[in-house]
C-alpha cells in the first residue's frame, strides 16, 4: 500500500492495521531520517573526514528500516492469529482446552511484533545518538525527528506488548518478554533524550 491507502486503510473500522503496526510505520520513517542524515553527510565534501563512519551508519539505517516494514505486517499477521484463536469453538472441555491454548500461543506471538519494533527503535536511537555529533548541521531538525519519531514508535510499541502479555498465563515467558520490554525502552528513553536535548541546542546557536 501506498501511505495514503495505509492511512486510510488505519482510518477504518477494520482492526488491523492497528496501533502495533503504525508504530512500526513510524519507526521505520525514524530509521529513514537516519538514513537520510548519514547520506546528506557522506556526500558532502565538507564532511570527508567523517564520510566512513557517516556511510556506516546510514547502511546500518537501511537495514532498520526495512525490518521496520516487515514488522508492520508481521503485526497484522499477529494480531489476526489472536482473532481466530478466539473464534475457535468450546463446546467441549476438549475443545475448550485446545481453544485456550490456541489463544495463549497466538497471545505469546502477537507480543513479538511490537517488542522488535522497540528493540529497532533502541537501535534507531543509538544510531542517532553518535550521528548528532558530527552530522550535516543542516540537517539538525531531521535526526531530531528521528529520535522523537523513534521514541514515540517505542512507547506505541511498548502499549501493544503490554496488552498481550497482561493475558500470558505463562507468567515466565510473560516477565521474559516485559524484561526485554524495560531494557529496550530505558535505552529509548534516555536515548532520544540526549539526541533531542543536542539538537535543541544546536538549533538555539549553543555547542
Amino acid at each position: 500500500m501506498s501511505v495514503s491507502e495505509y492511512a486510510h486503510r488505519l482510518a477504518s473500522a477494520d482492526p488491523t492495521p492497528g496501533g502495533g503496526s503504525a508504530a512500526a510505520a513510524v519507526g521505520a520513517f525514524a530509521a529513514g531520517l537516519v538514513r537520510m542524515v548519514a547520506q546528506l553527510t557522506s556526500n558532502s565534501p565538507k564532511f570527508a573526514d567523517v564520510a566512513d563512519r557517516a556511510t556506516m551508519l546510514g547502511a546500518s539505517a537501511a537495514e532498520i528500516v526495512d525490518e521496520f516494514v516487515t514488522c508492520i505486517d508481521d503485526d497484522v499477521v499477529a494480531f489476526d492469529r489472536v482473532s481466530v484463536a478466539y473464534k475457535l469453538p468450546k463446546s467441549t472441555d476438549e475443545e475448550k482446552g485446545a481453544r485456550s491454548a490456541a489463544i495463549q500461543q497466538a497471545l505469546a506471538g502477537a507480543a513479538e511484533p511490537p517488542l522488535r519494533v522497540v528493540e529497532l527503535a533502541h537501535r534507531t536511537c543509538a544510531l542517532a545518538a553518535e550521528l548528532v555529533n558530527f552530522g550535516n548541521p543542516s540537517a539538525v531538525s531531521d535526526i531530531g525527528c528521528a529520535a522523537a519519531f523513534a521514541q514515540g514508535a517505542a512507547k506505541g510499541a511498548a502499549l501493544n506488548v503490554e496488552i498481550n502479555v497482561k493475558t500470558l498465563k505463562d507468567r515466565g515467558a510473560a516477565d521474559a518478554l516485559t524484561s526485554r520490554l524495560h531494557a529496550a525502552m530505558a535505552q529509548v528513553n534516555v536515548q532520544s533524550e540526549v539526541v533531542l536535548g543536542k539538537v535543541n541546542a544546536l538549533l538555539k546557536g549553543g555547542a
